[in-house]
């Protein structure tokens, strides 16, 4: 019981630091800080409680991370909740409000491991820079190296993708050899930078001395407090099969054309942006649709009818704020439209979703119901031997 409140208290610490910490640092660099499994330990901003510290990267008492402080709290309670504890009719509903506990700190996990966030921008009539239909998300928040052959000017074979799990932690001189057992060479990865733009040297000099590359540079910028919008951008290079090293070539999300490598005889393309996952159906925006608050740009509705096609099969489909579509183990979420001015009406013609693959998507919310149910059968259970329980006979006075 110690231990349980203690982990309790904790986590009530982190939810209310994280919050605080998020109106500077964004939604999900604060998530990431303080709940991912890759952080064993937090240090809070201490300008969440000291604004004049801001920006002096003065930090709080180190706290355990999120991640950890709920696996402990997990186990915690299978072993005093549902293992140890007193098995019988008068605890049914104790234990059944533990393991719905357990079952949304578990959803929390997987969500955490599982999970897949990305944006499909559709437009009422392609052509206007955005597909009408799509069968393909794109991550709001990871990226991607893509490497692709190129035979007779088209593409030849499959394309090898390089997660940005090998490359998000290279900052400074920290390099990696990533290796591409399937192509002629591999690649060394270095110089990874959250949020930069390619910079001409001729309009500006690197000003922490970062590497010229056929005269540009990436510029490092301030990270937004919207990940999403932020612009990668790292350094690499070809490693030859026969231990030749290839110049350093600059890769960036702002890039307008691929890098081109030679190798083997063989030609190949790479390039570097957010990371594109399938989704296995297709969706075509019909109409999109979006008021807003007088005198204002604040949403008052956004919403859009859809059709969804898999296997030749249509399907009309309505999606607003707060009423998604959920299939195919797959949930679209009404985002964000951009609108055409016609006259003094903004009218919607593309609509953005956001599309989340989470296999524990439904999870708290039946964890959530069987907790309920548990604590009410308890609480009946208790009330009905109060209620019904025989009273004492009083004992005769000599």
């Amino acid at each position: 019981m110690g231990l349980a409140t203690s982990l309790l208290v904790i986590l009530m610490l982190l939810t209310w630091l994280a919050t605080l910490e998020q109106v500077q640092h964004g939604l999900h660099m604060t998530l990431e800080k303080y709940f991912h499994y890759s952080k064993p330990w937090v240090f809070p901003d201490a300008a969440v409680l000291f604004p004049s510290l801001a920006g002096k990267d003065k930090y709080l008492p180190p706290l355990p991370g999120g991640y950890w402080v709920c696996a402990l709290l997990v186990v915690n309670l299978t072993l005093g909740g549902l293992i140890r504890i007193r098995k019988g009719v008068k605890t049914i509903g104790v234990i059944l409000a533990h393991f719905g506990i357990i079952f949304m700190i578990v959803a929390g996990g997987v969500a955490q491991l599982k999970e897949e966030r990305g944006v499909m921008m559709l437009a009422e009539d392609a052509g206007a820079g955005f597909p009408n239909v799509a069968d393909y998300a794109q991550s709001l928040t990871e990226t991607t190296i893509e490497i692709t052959e190129i035979k007779d000017g088209k593409t030849a074979g499959d394309v090898h993708f390089v997660k940005d799990a090998y490359y998000r932690d290279l900052e400074g001189e920290k390099r990696r050899v990533v290796r591409l057992p399937e192509l002629p060479f591999d690649l060394e990865l270095q110089g990874y930078l959250q949020n930069a733009r390619p910079m001409a040297a001729a309009s500006m000099a690197p000003p922490n001395g970062e590497p010229v590359v056929d005269g540009w540079f990436l510029l490092s910028q301030k990270a937004n407090k919207e990940t999403e919008m932020d612009t990668p951008g790292l350094h690499a290079r070809v490693l030859g099969r026969d231990g030749s090293k290839g110049e350093v070539f600059l890769l960036s999300s702002h890039a307008r054309s691929p890098f081109t490598v030679t190798a083997d005889g063989r030609t190949f393309v790479l390039s570097f942006d957010k990371r594109i996952w399938p989704v296995p159906f297709q969706v075509k925006l019909v109409d999109a649709r979006s008021e807003y608050h007088p005198n204002t740009s604040r949403p008052k509705l956004f919403e859009s009818d859809i059709v969804r096609i898999e296997d030749g099969r249509e399907s009309n489909v309505f999606i607003e704020m707060n009423e998604p579509m959920r299939y195919g183990g797959m949930t679209f979420y009404q985002r964000t439209m951009m609108n055409g001015v016609t006259g003094a009406d903004r009218e919607a013609s593309v609509s953005g979703f956001e599309v989340v693959r989470n296999p524990s998507d439904k999870w708290p919310e039946y964890s959530i119901y069987l907790s309920g149910f548990g604590l009410c059968l308890h609480f009946l259970l208790k009330l009905g031997n109060f209620l019904f329980r025989g009273k004492s006979n009083p004992v005769a006075q000599a």
